[in-house]
């Protein structure tokens, strides 16, 4: 009987609003279906576990869950700080006790981490197996050092947490048997920085929501003008791009047309993005069903200034029909050859492709 351990930074499940739980789900869903027996640990915010159903429902009688507060990863990181501080957060020393007794008592086929800080615990993980019978897998969403690189915060401390958290990847993956990864880009990535060698690598690209291919798109159902920003709005880099981009070009269109208008859509706004909200600006919150916004959009949005791995809101709004603006990082990974996507870091130009009379016309730069 094939036996698989699946430790997971984040919930695996459909029923949070990220990307990267759902992608975690069908990681997980796939080897159930193609495993005997699959056990799942899962230390991630207790926002999370909880609205998990599905991985309840699915995994309950395997499925051991650590729910974290910003109070216990602080703990974490104090009582682990031999590690960078986002792989010390996930580090508690129940989940360390609990790999054990499985480790001991069972022979395990694969050992997947699903996130690489999910990984904190391969030290532990080597001291009880087989390297040559048992396969590691750890599943990259973000490579963290680009992301920590990435960051505009200048002093010694950052600079020592970005070494850090470069030679403790570079660990991580050299003692790994697979990496998959979202994209080309992070598959390359991964190669010239931590010089990985490509017979490691293994690219899975994302799916997008099964709503998004529910989603009809007509003419008479399109607003003119309207704008579309769908993300996870907890993320600071998603709160971030939409403030920055209120800021430099959406006041300047309207000062230009008070015709434009913006929907954000995602869960959890910050007080900030929420005071935005007005005659032009409309905040959702979390919706259960985006599909009514991406019909009557005229054009998706990607302002992304920090943040790495493939971006899937950019996927999603693309698959579905809309012409989408991004900056290069919110196009990061995305192969749109026959889609209508233009990417522009200037918003300066931004403001000239939106102000454009209809979307046939933003749509004829498209690459």
């Amino acid at each position: 009987m094939s036996k698989v351990l699946f430790i997971s930074a984040h919930a695996p499940t459909t029923q949070y609003p990220q990307a990267g739980q759902k992608i975690a789900f069908m990681n997980l869903a796939k080897y159930a279906a193609l495993h005997e027996f699959v056990d799942v640990i899962v230390i991630a915010n207790t926002t999370e576990i909880v609205v998990a159903k599905d991985l309840q429902t699915d995994f309950g009688n395997s499925l051991y869950t650590y729910p974290l507060t910003k109070f216990k990863k602080a703990i974490n990181c104090l009582n682990y700080y031999q590690a960078p501080l986002k792989f010390a957060s996930r580090f508690n020393r129940a989940v360390s006790k609990k790999i054990q007794e499985l480790l001991i008592a069972k022979t395990y086929d694969v050992i997947h981490f699903e996130y690489s800080h999910a990984a904190v615990y391969l030290d532990i993980v080597k001291k009880y197996i087989d390297s040559k019978q048992t396969k590691i897998v750890i599943s990259i969403h973000d490579v963290l050092t680009q992301v920590w690189l990435r960051q505009s915060v200048k002093s010694s401390f950052f600079d020592l947490e970005v070494a850090r958290i470069f030679r403790y990847e570079q660990k991580l993956y050299s003692n790994a048997s697979e990496l998959w990864v979202l994209s080309k880009k992070d598959r390359d990535l991964l190669s010239s920085l931590f010089s990985i060698g490509s017979e490691k690598l293994i690219v899975k690209p994302p799916k997008a929501s099964s709503f998004v291919y529910q989603v009809k798109r007509r003419a008479e159902k399109i607003e003119k003008k309207s704008l579309l920003f769908w993300a996870a709005m907890e993320r600071p880099e998603n709160e971030q791009a939409i403030l920055n981009f209120v800021d430099k070009c959406f006041k300047k269109l309207l000062q230009q047309d008070r015709n434009f208008k913006l929907y954000i859509v995602g869960s959890n706004p910050s007080k900030k993005v929420l005071a935005l909200a007005g005659k032009q600006i409309t905040v959702t919150g979390f919706v259960e069903d985006p599909t009514i916004f991406f019909e009557k959009a005229e054009i998706g949005i990607v302002p992304l200034l920090k943040g790495g791995g493939v971006k899937l809101k950019t996927l999603e709004m693309l698959e579905a029909g809309l012409p989408v603006v991004a900056t290069s990082i919110g196009a990061e990974g995305v192969v749109s050859p026959d889609k209508k996507l233009i990417v522009s870091d200037s918003f300066e130009n931004w403001f000239e492709l939106l102000t454009k009379e209809s979307q046939n016309s933003v749509v004829a730069g498209v690459v």
